[in-house]
């Protein structure tokens, strides 16, 4: 028998945890997004999609990563040690810079179905 809650509780923590991983770059242009690399959002057709329109692809519990993939192209992927990966879509916000990128955050589960999903708009630039 498995610790249900504490395991929620955990993968619940890891995830807000990758979160704030994939934000510290803000600024630096470390994670810069690219149009053409990994993180851009792409149709198989090379057509970009709007932010909104990338998170309502993705069906919570029944999204693979093959279906993920195919619909919006590579992603930044950040995998853990207990088989559970996330994966970061990035859209360039006016000044370029990562604080200023609308960010489409995929949680996998070690069985490689969607489990979470969280769009974070960009911030406002700095003047």
């Amino acid at each position: 028998m498995t610790n249900a809650p504490g395991r929620l509780a955990l993968c619940s923590a890891g995830f807000m945890a990758c979160l704030c991983v994939a934000c510290v770059g803000t600024g630096i242009g470390m994670f810069a997004p690219s149009p053409q690399g990994p993180g851009s959002v792409r149709t198989p057709t090379g057509r970009s999609l709007a932010p909104q329109a990338a998170m309502d692809v993705i069906a919570i519990g029944r999204s693979t990563k093959a279906d993920v993939s195919s619909a919006l192209g590579k992603a930044i992927v950040i995998p853990f040690d207990s088989g559970y990966e996330v994966w970061v879509y990035r859209w360039a916000g006016p000044d370029r810079t990562t604080r200023a990128a609308t960010e489409l955050v995929v949680l996998f589960a070690p069985s490689g179905v969607a489990t979470k999903v969280r769009l974070r708009p960009g911030y406002a630039t700095r003047n």
